[in-house]
């Protein structure tokens, strides 16, 4: 990580340019105050800058920040201290939601502005090597601040990018978790269909071969829907497609298996035309929703 004095370096910031600021506080304090109010009359006007400043208490604890900093400019030192006043302020606007873009305007303004101080103030001979000296030390607080708002987000970005990958490999997990779960209680329920369907097939051979037929019937329409369903969630778990027919083949099935069960017990006639009107609106959704699922296959 780059230190104060490797940014300096790299500008090649010097003592002299240092004594060059210095000399040019007494032109820029007595305009310090114009300069700031100047400042924040600019951004008052641009409206997704103004939000931030619409608190006249916080404008003027802003105000009297930005004079600090501004005077700060030609006075130095230029050490770690200072270099960790700059990293506060790119924090503090990250904060508050402020864009860097706002960053830039503003010290641009304010470049423009001293400029004009320079050119008005400084004797020609002193002129250029202030302008660059006040260029350098500008680029260099331009530089810190965006630098800490870039590093700033990305540590944001990353902490957010890591907390939902986790939840997302968690959510996966745990409804992988709950598939295996399903296709446990499938087979289970599967296991008790052929126990149902054993014991129904034994009332034939105990002398009630009536019941033993038609409820063995209906435990085979259940032992056939259990074997779609474990077919149908292998199938998804291997990357296929969610069958929705398959449950209201669930549905249409019980119903089936409900009429051959009243059938037995001589369930009155209208309850009967209720199971087959039933019966016959299910297997128009089912028909519906087949055909609509082999279209899209």
């Amino acid at each position: 990580m780059r230190t104060f004095k490797d940014i300096k370096d790299s500008y090649r910031f010097s003592e002299t340019e240092l004594e060059t600021l210095k000399g040019l506080l007494p032109l820029v304090e007595p305009h310090a105050d114009r300069l700031i109010s100047d400042f924040y009359q600019h951004f008052l006007q641009i409206p997704d800058a103004a939000r931030f400043l619409q608190d006249e208490s916080r404008r003027v604890r802003l105000a009297a920040a930005h004079r600090d900093w501004l005077l700060a400019l030609f006075t130095g030192p230029f050490d770690n201290r200072y270099y960790q006043r700059l990293q506060r302020i790119g924090h503090a606007h990250v904060r508050i939601g402020l864009s860097a873009h706002f960053v830039y305007v503003g010290v641009n303004f304010l470049r423009l502005e001293l400029q004009r101080l320079i050119d008005a103030g400084v004797a020609p001979p002193l002129r250029e090597s202030s302008r660059q000296a006040l260029e350098k030390i500008l680029d260099l607080n331009l530089d810190v601040i965006a630098r800490t708002y870039h590093e700033e987000e990305m540590r944001r970005f990353f902490l957010s990018y890591r907390l939902d990958n986790v939840l997302i490999r968690f959510a996966h997990r745990f409804t992988f978790g709950l598939n295996m779960l399903l296709l446990l209680g499938l087979i289970a329920l599967s296991l008790g269909v052929v126990a149902v369907l054993a014991n129904d097939i034994s009332l034939i051979f105990r002398g009630n071969p009536e019941k033993g037929l038609v409820s063995a019937l209906g435990s085979l329409l259940v032992l056939w829907l259990m074997i779609e369903l474990l077919d149908a969630e292998t199938d998804r778990l291997q990357g296929g497609a969610f069958q929705l027919s398959l449950f209201v083949g669930v549905a249409l099935v019980a119903f089936i298996r409900k009429v051959l069960v009243a059938s037995l017990a001589h369930e009155s006639l209208e309850t009967e035309i209720l199971y087959l009107g039933g019966i016959f609106i299910l297997g128009m959704i089912y028909w519906l929703v087949s055909r609509t699922e082999k279209r899209k296959g």
